[in-house]
Parts: structure tokens; C-alpha cells; sequence
């Protein structure tokens, strides 16, 4: 597949993929689908912070949705997912926009970061250079067109299951305790260490390791000593009747912050221009390089990476692209 081609169906599954989870939780677009598992919050912001540097559109009704959903999510959890610069650039320019239009919110950004590099756009398809910057994002070196608020979404409707991570920030506040639960409650069957735990909740396993033995003490929780590593688990049936749930409405689990950590790197490699002036077998290594960064990222949240054997050179296109077709397939599975 031509890298404009494998550019392009990336980019479109991706945006899809983006407006579809907003639509479902409150953003003004339309979408026919039902999803099934439980959004993760910070992980989908991050991700569409990323995407929407080229659907300018997404961006900002994202940012519209973060104004008046703000109340439901978690600084510290957004902060502790970013993995690079580029990750905590766009956070604190989202988190100084919400704080520009909401003065009291809860989303404040950090405050006292100086970007010395220079200021590049935002928009990777805007035409003409940007006039009137954003000044919440130009304080992070981003050079946004400044826009009002749209006021034109709604908040996320707790009991669906996508919503779900929602309703247990209602249930028990915005902290790791929403997360520990929702995760217990919605992961596959068996338990699960606190690492694990851990990579799923966004938190550092010492805060976790707390939050599970307040959880454990309240009878919340179950735990186990299996070798000599602490396993518990959640009694998903008495929760089943606290929250009246049906096999409809049951929320699964995806292995969110990792998958979508991954593709975003993708999509940040993807629009790199200087792709377009390697010899295939410079764009197959850059590749292979690229997918050595994100392959456990990628192990972790199921999917699998195809076989390096017998795939040498400028062969080695054919292995990266089959990798990244099955895990844009992920984004397509388990709607419910």
C-alpha cells in the first residue's frame, strides 16, 4: 500500500473512530453507534487532541464538550497519561482554554511552562498563517485561531455504557477510586495485580496500592495472596444490583490509555512530511523503528503484531501495515 493511500485510510478510521465516541458522549455530531465498552476519558481526550491537529471541526467540539463536562474529569489522571512534550503541550493548552472561558473551573493548567521552541500551528491544514492566536495555546507554543465556545454540547448520559467511567466519578468522585472500580468491574473475567491495575486506572501504582486497601477494607474489594503478589477482585454481581444493569447494557473493557497512545504516535508519524521523501526501504525502517516504539503498547491492548521473519528491506511495509490494519480493526469490534 502507497504511504498517501495507508495516510489517508489511517487518518479517516481515525477521525471516524473520534467523532463516533464524542458524538456518543454529548459532543454536537450525529452518529449511529451504540459502543458497548466504557470510553476512557483522559485516554480519548488525549487521543482527539491529537487527531483533530488535522479535523480543526473535532477540535473545537471537543474543547466545547471539555467546558461543560469539566466537572467529570480528572487533571492529574490527563496529566499522568501524556507520554511525550507534544502530549503535555496540547493538555495544557486544552486545560488554559477551559480556564480562559470558565475562570472557577477545576481544569486550571499548570502554569509557569515556557515553550522555547518556536511557535508551529496547531492545524496541520490550515492554509494561511494563523492572525489572531489562541492565547491559552500560544502560552504552550501552539498557534490556535482564536474561537468562542460553541455551546453546543451536552454532558455524557451516565447510564450508558460507554459513560460508564462517568458514573463512577458520580458514585465515588474524580480519583483513582472511580478508576480501580471501574476497571475491576468492567475487565475481563479473573482477577488482577495492582501493576495492572495500575496500567489500567492512569494512577501510580502507590496510590493505587492505597486506594485498593481502602477499597478492600470498606468490603468493596476481595483480595488474595497468590505466590507473593496481592490479586483481587470485585463481586460484579452485588454491583450488578446496585446499578441495575441488563446483558444490554453491561460496559466491557479496552485496554484504552495503551491503544490509543499507540495510534497517536501513529498518526503524529504519519503526518511528519519528511516521510514523503524516503526511498522505500528508508520509509520501511523508519516504519519498523516506529512500530518497535509501540509494539507493547500494542501486545498490551490485544492486539497482535505481525511476524518480522522473512520480512527484510522494503518487504517490511507490507508486515507494518498489516499490524496497524488489525489494530484500527479494534476500533470497529464489540459495539454491543
Amino acid at each position: 500500500m502507497q504511504l498517501s493511500i495507508f495516510r489517508d485510510t489511517v487518518r479517516a478510521e481515525l477521525t471516524s473512530f473520534a467523532w463516533d465516541q464524542w458524538a456518543q458522549l454529548g459532543v454536537f455530531a450525529p452518529t449511529n453507534r451504540r459502543d458497548r465498552w466504557a470510553a476512557d476519558p483522559e485516554a480519548l481526550l488525549l487521543f482527539t487532541l491529537e487527531i483533530g491537529r488535522d479535523e480543526p471541526r473535532l477540535f473545537d467540539e471537543v474543547l466545547d464538550w471539555l467546558l461543560t463536562s469539566q466537572s467529570l474529569m480528572s487533571v492529574q489522571r490527563l496529566r499522568n497519561l501524556c507520554a511525550d512534550d507534544e502530549d503535555r503541550d496540547l493538555a495544557e493548552g486544552a486545560l488554559g482554554w477551559v480556564a480562559r472561558w470558565q475562570p472557577r473551573t477545576r481544569l486550571a493548567p499548570s502554569g509557569g511552562h515556557a515553550d522555547e521552541r518556536e511557535p508551529r500551528p496547531l492545524f496541520r491544514t490550515l492554509a494561511r498563517p494563523v492572525q489572531n492566536p489562541d492565547p491559552a495555546f500560544a502560552a504552550v507554543g501552539l498557534l490556535k485561531p482564536d474561537t468562542e465556545p460553541s455551546r453546543r454540547s451536552r454532558q455524557p448520559d451516565p447510564l450508558a455504557p460507554i459513560s460508564f467511567a462517568f458514573r463512577m466519578r458520580l458514585l465515588f468522585g474524580v480519583g483513582s477510586r472511580a478508576e480501580v472500580v471501574r476497571y475491576l468491574f468492567t475487565k475481563p473475567a479473573g482477577d488482577a495485580s495492582a501493576q495492572i491495575v495500575a496500567e489500567a486506572a492512569g494512577y501510580a501504582k502507590r496510590n493505587i496500592n492505597e486506594t485498593l486497601k481502602a477499597l478492600v477494607a470498606a468490603g468493596l474489594v476481595t483480595v488474595y495472596e497468590l505466590g507473593n503478589e496481592h490479586r483481587y477482585n470485585i463481586n460484579v454481581l452485588g454491583w450488578n444490583q446496585v446499578l441495575g444493569l441488563t446483558e444490554e447494557t453491561w460496559p466491557t473493557h479496552r485496554d484504552w490509555p495503551q491503544l490509543l497512545r499507540a495510534l497517536r504516535r501513529l498518526s503524529r508519524w504519519l503526518d511528519d512530511p519528511r516521510l514523503e521523501q524516503l526511498t522505500p526501504y528508508m520509509l520501511a525502517s523508519e516504519a519498523r523503528e516506529l512500530l518497535g516504539e509501540i509494539e507493547a503498547d500494542l501486545n498490551f491492548a490485544g492486539v497482535p503484531v505481525s511476524s518480522t521473519a522473512g520480512a527484510s528491506g522494503d518487504q517490511y511495509w507490507d508486515t507494518f501495515t498489516e499490524t496497524i490494519e488489525r489494530a484500527l480493526a479494534t476500533l470497529n469490534t464489540s459495539r454491543g
